[in-house]
């Protein structure tokens, strides 16, 4: 491990924002995870709701924790949608209400005098797999994640690389040819629109005339031609911006998590043909360590990094 602030009495809690759920966990100096939570955000009216009642389950979960191993808490470690601002958040548009929200001024008055890290659900995951998973030890690095959205993360040696606003990866707003006619101005989102995990199931739906999902489109193209094509030529499209964006940043390794990495025994190995075919100096292409809560780890990694502020970037 390169990071072990805190002391061995100690402990964090982490959170992880999703467009689903809330996950939480409280974490000792050795990363075991001591209890855990989740909280379904489908069952809150809106953003503002959500965030009040996974800070209730927090300080529960604090107390929980202290009560039962006699340590106490260190620090608090985020990972949400977005970019997050002081007074809004920023390109998080799944929960209403959620653009509004002042998480850093709310997190520090429900945990006071402890140090809050607060970053974006994809970087923190990044950093998981920096710390702890297959971009350790890796000197340029990507982290690539196929989920409901897509989005990546650079990292150089042991950090993760945030971009002047912090937007840096946000590869769901490429531009899927010249004649792109909307974009983010347009509250367009052009490349996860047509790869996303989730229009990806939409497209699919449309096409074939029948409610799937991406996972069902991936198990019917293993038989079914149309089907098979269809996923190809998403594949493609998936292909040419992750391979432009290696060429870009030439990494030793990229790699790759989100839910749509159930499908990688076809994602992986197309990707890694395309990448080998014009890459000049082609990265080793590898599945994610934290195939789940890679988000949640990674707010446990920020939280212990907040304490001796190392991460920055």
């Amino acid at each position: 491990m390169n990071n072990q602030p805190g002391s061995d009495n100690s402990f964090v809690l982490a959170f992880d924002f999703g467009g689903t759920k809330v996950a939480l966990a409280t974490a000792d100096v050795k990363r075991k995870i001591l209890y855990r939570s989740e909280l379904p955000t489908s069952q809150f009216v809106d953003g503002p709701s959500v965030l009040r009642a996974a800070i209730a389950e927090g300080q529960q979960l604090v107390e929980r924790t202290r009560q039962d191993t006699g340590l106490e808490l260190a620090g608090v470690g985020v990972a949400t949608m977005g970019i997050t601002l002081p007074d809004r958040v920023e390109m998080a548009p799944n929960v209403p209400g959620w653009e509004s929200l002042r998480i850093p001024a709310e997190m520090a008055g429900a945990f006071a005098d402890k140090p809050v890290g607060i970053e974006n659900d994809v970087k923190v995951a990044a950093l998981a797999e920096v710390e702890r998973g297959a971009l350790q030890g890796v000197d340029f690095g990507m982290y690539v994640n196929f989920g409901t959205g897509i989005a990546m993360a650079y990292t150089l040696g042991q950090q993760v690389l945030r971009g002047h606003n912090g937007a840096a990866g946000e590869i769901a707003y490429c531009l899927r040819s010249k004649t792109e006619s909307l974009g983010y101005a347009d509250g367009a989102a052009p490349f996860e629109e047509f790869a996303g995990g989730k229009s990806i199931g939409q497209r699919a739906s449309a096409h074939f005339g029948q409610t799937m999902s991406t996972r069902d489109l991936f198990e019917l193209a293993a038989t079914d031609e149309q089907a098979k094509k269809f996923v190809d030529e998403t594949l493609q499209e998936i292909a040419f911006h992750i391979t432009n964006a290696i060429v870009n940043w030439n990494p030793e390794r990229v790699a790759f998590g989100g839910g749509m990495m159930a499908a990688k025994d076809v994602i992986l190995p197309y990707l890694t043909r395309y990448v080998n075919k014009f890459v000049p100096f082609p990265p080793v292409m590898a599945s994610a360590h934290f195939d789940r809560d890679a988000g949640l780890h990674g707010a446990v990694e920020l939280a212990f990094r907040e304490l001796t502020q190392q991460y920055v970037h």
